[in-house]
């Protein structure tokens, strides 16, 4: 009797203890499937579970249906696990990257300052809200929070790096080289410590940023080291010293319209006119910017230099067609007066000149000076 009472209570047991044991080998299967990137056959066994809406089984065909791109499926599998527990971290964590993924930013927001609201000291959430933000084009909220971020977390590299380009982007240098200063206090980063040169140099701090990007450079120089090396030489007047890495960025492959002009004025600097013709021209023939009327400018400054009264006429003309600035039609009227016998081209357009809205003073007088003597 006892034997059968004992067989009659063990058998209960052991069906528990094969559930439990059947239930943990499914889960260690799952994982294996997981871990190799086999998603679907992961998902294939837990559909055949019959605790489909247990918060375990749900994470792991969130994050199955995450990984596939599923992420309509996915979402469903995180708020049903918000049903029965609202304070899942996990879930609202993961609802705020899907719906970021999705352009539904409205509410990848709603997720994050949910975190937020749970956890205020958490620089991590603070971080995923601002590249929310950069994606939904609110960059004021993105700085906002990534500022945050940096104060929970001071040595941020990357919380730091986005924040100090959204700041030179947006003609804010100083406040980045403040940033950046500060975090390198901290901790070392050579892509840092050139966001800090390029912050310097966007500031018209030129010396600190050669300095800067001088001390950053080892055995191997990059372009973006020669960028900033050549415009801040150029800046400051130091055309011979320009040029080398102005030039070292075209032999890298960089075509910039701005490294041809860069160089043109620094040979025009160096009164080396038929150098700085030759990259004038080279701008003119890559440019599709809204400086190109000062490419024709600067082509028609060296013609004039040389004594070219014919060419720079020709690049004056050019400069105004794209620009209708006034004072070109005074400089075309001084080199017409040089070049030719003829001087009515010269009064028209001292005359035309006279018209326009320019108000240079000394210009305006030796025009009119220039207008009287031609008509009498």
């Amino acid at each position: 009797m006892k034997a059968m009472c004992f067989i009659m209570l063990a058998a209960p047991c052991l069906q528990l203890f094969a559930q439990q044991e059947s239930t943990e080998d499914l889960t260690h299967k799952v994982d294996s499937l997981m871990k190799s990137y086999q998603f679907n056959k992961a998902l294939t066994l837990l559909n055949a579970r019959g605790d489909s809406l247990a918060l375990e089984t749900l994470q792991y065909k969130g994050y199955c249906y995450h990984q596939l791109g599923n992420y309509n499926e996915a979402i469903d599998a995180y708020t049903n696990i918000l049903k029965s527990d609202p304070l899942n971290r996990r879930a609202w964590l993961a609802l705020g990257q899907l719906y970021g993924r999705m352009k539904q930013y409205g509410e990848s927001f709603n997720a994050y300052r949910k975190l937020i609201e749970m956890d205020s000291l958490n620089s991590y959430y603070y971080k995923q809200y601002a590249f929310v933000a950069l994606e939904a084009d609110a960059q004021d909220a993105a700085i906002a929070s990534l500022q945050k971020a940096l104060e929970l977390n001071p040595t941020d590299i990357e919380s730091t790096t986005k924040l100090a380009e959204l700041l030179v982007d947006g003609e804010q240098p100083e406040m980045a080289e403040e940033i950046l200063t500060n975090v390198l206090t901290r901790t070392s980063s050579p892509h840092l410590r050139l966001l800090l040169a390029k912050a310097q140099m966007d500031g018209k701090k030129y010396k600190e940023a050669i300095q800067t990007t001088t001390e950053l450079m080892t055995n191997d120089t990059l372009p973006a080291h020669a960028r900033i090396l050549g415009a801040s030489h150029y800046k400051l007047g130091h055309s011979e010293e320009a040029i080398p890495w102005l030039k070292f960025m075209l032999e890298a492959g960089f075509k910039g319209e701005w490294i041809y002009y860069y160089i043109g004025a620094a040979y025009q600097e160096l009164n080396k006119q038929d150098s700085a013709i030759v990259y004038f021209n080279k701008a003119v023939k890559k440019g599709t910017s809204q400086y190109m009327n000062s490419y024709f400018v600067q082509l028609a400054t060296s013609y004039e230099a040389k004594s070219n009264f014919k060419m720079a006429i020709k690049y004056y003309k050019a400069a105004y067609r794209e620009s209708r600035v006034g004072i070109l039609l005074y400089h075309l009227a001084c080199t017409y007066d040089v070049y030719y016998k003829d001087k009515a081209p010269a009064l028209a357009y001292f005359k035309r000149y006279l018209e326009s809205d320019d108000t240079i003073q000394a210009a305006r007088e030796y025009s009119q000076h220039r207008v009287d003597q031609l008509m009498n």
